[in-house]
């Protein structure tokens, strides 16, 4: 339980990283987008990388529960 926990609370950090990190502008311009990553190379990077590391987190948090789900399913199906 503690290792969800754990998981839960670096999603919620790399989630808080990446909105700091993105250069995002109201209002919104699709051209802030395309050359921002050009301007400001090092937070894009910062950006992308807590992004994917959350996005990974998130999936792996995913699969456990959703095992740990089937597992409680199968539990109970052979006690009847």
């Amino acid at each position: 339980m503690l290792r969800i926990i754990w998981r839960v609370l670096v999603i919620l950090v790399c989630g808080y990283l990446f909105i700091e990190w993105a250069p995002i502008t109201y209002p919104f311009h699709f051209a802030d987008i395309l050359v921002g990553p050009i301007i400001y190379p090092l937070e894009f990077f910062a950006a992308s990388l807590a992004f994917f590391f959350g996005l990974v987190i998130s999936l792996q948090l995913f699969r456990l529960l959703l095992q740990m789900t089937f597992k409680i399913v199968k539990q109970k199906r052979r006690k009847r």
